[in-house]
């Protein structure tokens, strides 16, 4: 058995300070550029803190409508204070989640050891934590997926806490976890409906005398969940029901396709199909393709042999369930299901198989291997401990490494990764500084990403300026809209350029391809914007 460590303060302070490093380390070189989502929550936060409201001119919205998915807001309001601090620049927009990415491994320990009774579980779950690819990649990033997981785990860690100690402190502290998730992401929604059913299986499980001051955290629970319903109602954010897989069109078309083929309405339909898709997607995000090789489908958060977790950590997944069930530990199906359930917030989507939407998964998955790495030494017999503690130690290293050094060395250096994170509008807004009273406007293709996004944060857009401008399109099928122009920037490149002082800014081909392009002539007045061997803008000045 291992003998618990006496500094569990110092080791804490070593393994926050390890998910620091793996953080901050090579940060402006990954990932390798702001993306539209970034800088939107970054943009935000700066109209929020010189105006108090939004790019639309919202008042201290419940929402943010940016490209019409109705982003949840919490993430903008406490990067008010880093950018007020640091400025409208990486630190700024990063800082929130810097500052969760040291949190993440004291709640991941915390909550451990309220499950298991013991520190020496909390703190190997907090080293897993603090040194996984996969809770830095968003980390890195100004993506709220990471405010949204120290949320969750903090609603869990006190619910757990307040059942124990019937402290007030405790039950203040779940209550306002619970509220603020449910301001963070869009995920959090399906954790806050699983807390819902802890409660209410404890709820039927306690005496008459326990109810009476359980029944009140249960009505303010449930108070805190109708109020954030009653703002969807306000919002009407048809984001979240357009990622559903069920109502994407190529589901449908399958549908229609098999019942056109006589397939029989009462076996195939959005029910039978749905479940039968849900249950695949689900059991993928356990499978060795997402965890070891694969990730996210999205090139800002995957790439083929980036592994998310360890081949060690995997195999220790299994070994901590078969011993949770040997031991008849008592949460093992609160476990259980709540490690079945994680996915889902991925899995009800179609667009793919996604990181940031299960974060979740893997905070559970470091506190079912922590247990079975635990529990498996224990049986290991005293003359072998010491062999398998090296061996296991060498093999998670190795694994580490191999993880991080393709993430920081060879990830970003692909062509498709700098496309997918939008590169080049740090350096087109360069050009367009320097340029900005020569022209009347500026054609800009919004083939890549959110131009004016982009352009309003680079540039550093004055918030009051732009409100009075601002208006977005209806959304398209998949619920984005587009702001067409702002100031002098017209967001598409004409058919034809012969216009005279303006400058025409779009994609190779755009540009070469249209009439009006004389290729003798335009050619050697090109300017090109390159990020690393890839060419992502041409410039053509009239």
């Amino acid at each position: 058995m291992l003998k618990i460590i006496k500094h569990t303060s110092v080791m804490l302070l070593i393994i926050c300070f390890a998910s620091f490093f793996f953080t901050v380390y090579k940060q402006n070189e990954v990932p390798v550029c702001t993306n539209a989502d970034e800088a939107a929550f970054g943009y935000n936060a700066y109209s929020l803190l010189t105006t108090g409201k939004d790019e639309y001119g919202t008042e201290m919205p419940l929402r943010l409508k940016s490209f019409g998915d109705n982003k949840l807001p919490l993430y903008s309001y406490l990067s008010v204070p880093f950018i007020a601090l640091f400025g409208l620049d990486q630190m700024g927009i990063k800082g929130l989640n810097i500052l969760g990415s040291v949190l993440l491994p004291l709640l991941i320990y915390f909550l451990t050891k309220e499950l298991f009774g013991r520190k020496s579980y909390g703190l190997v779950a907090a080293l897993l934590t603090a040194t996984s690819l996969s809770t830095h990649i968003t980390a890195r990033q100004a993506h709220e997926s990471l405010l949204s997981l120290n949320l969750s785990l903090s609603m869990f860690l006190f619910y757990l806490r307040s059942k124990r100690t019937h402290r007030w402190q405790d039950r203040v502290m779940f209550l306002l976890s619970t509220g603020f998730s449910l301001f963070s992401y869009h995920p959090a929604r399906l954790l806050v409906f699983f807390q819902g059913l802890l409660i209410g299986v404890d709820f039927f499980r306690m005496s008459k005398t326990t109810r009476k001051t359980f029944g009140l955290l249960a009505g303010m629970f449930a108070a805190i969940v109708i109020l954030f319903l009653a703002s969807d109602l306000v919002y009407n954010p048809s984001r979240v029901s357009n990622l559903l897989f069920v109502n994407s069109p190529g589901f449908a078309l399958r549908i229609n396709e098999l019942r056109g083929e006589g397939a029989n309405r009462l076996f195939y339909n959005k029910l039978t199909l749905g479940a039968v898709d849900l249950t695949y997607q689900n059991l993928a995000y356990f499978s060795p393709q997402f965890l070891l090789a694969r990730g996210d489908e999205n090139y800002r958060f995957g790439f083929p042999g980036m592994s998310l977790i360890t081949l060690v950590e995997y195999a220790l997944i299994f070994i901590g369930l078969y011993y949770l069930f040997r031991n008849k530990h008592p949460q093992r199906f609160a476990l259980v299901a709540a490690l079945l359930i994680s996915p889902l917030t991925g899995s009800l989507s179609w667009a793919g198989i996604s990181l940031t939407r299960v974060m979740f998964e893997f905070a559970l998955i470091f506190i079912v291997a922590s247990y079975g790495f635990i529990e498996l030494l224990r049986d290991v017999p005293a003359r072998w401990k010491v062999t398998t503690v090296a061996a296991l130690v060498t093999l998670q290293l190795v694994g580490l490494f191999i993880s991080w050094n393709f993430y920081l060395n060879h990830y970003p250096k692909r062509a498709i990764v700098i496309r997918s994170q939008e590169c080049g509008y740090k350096e087109l807004a360069t050009y367009i500084k320097q340029n900005y009273d020569r022209f009347d406007h500026f054609y800009i293709t919004k083939e890549h990403g959110q131009p004016y996004m982009h352009l309003l944060y680079q540039l550093r857009f004055p918030p009051d300026k732009y409100q009075s401008q601002s208006k977005l399109s209806s959304p398209d099928k998949y619920g984005f809209g587009q702001v067409e122009k702002f100031d002098k920037f017209i967001f598409h490149v004409p058919n034809e350029l012969n216009e005279k002082k303006v400058v025409y800014i779009g994609y190779p081909w755009e540009i070469r391809s249209r009439p009006g392009f004389n290729k003798d002539s335009d050619e050697a007045k090109i300017k090109t914007i390159r990020i690393g061997s890839e060419e992502i803008f041409s410039i053509l000045e009239r």
